[in-house]
């Protein structure tokens, strides 16, 4: 399995700032106005879980992950992306 960052962390910011840097700074946005990390990176609701895309793979060889509440993830899966929860964190 490729290495993975937790969404959120530092190396998971710096990796997303080379690999989609507008996406980077509208989490930062949300991470920011929501006071929280604990949130989903794409609309700021809580509870959220971390999410990997198995077959992904960013610009430093890393397998994507995301913060979603249960819309947003069932909104990409609706999107066609095959977003698994992330085990053994």
């Amino acid at each position: 399995m490729a290495h993975r960052h937790i969404p959120h962390s530092t190396k998971w910011f710096e990796a997303l700032i080379r690999d989609d840097l507008e996406k980077a700074a509208h989490t930062a946005q949300i991470l920011s106005l929501s006071k929280r990390d604990d949130v989903c990176g794409v609309c700021g609701d809580g509870p959220a879980s971390d999410f990997e895309l198995p077959n992904g793979e960013m610009v430093d060889g890393s397998t994507p992950t995301m913060r979603f509440c249960s819309d947003c993830c069932a909104i990409r899966r609706g999107m066609g992306e095959d977003w698994d929860p992330m085990l053994g964190q």
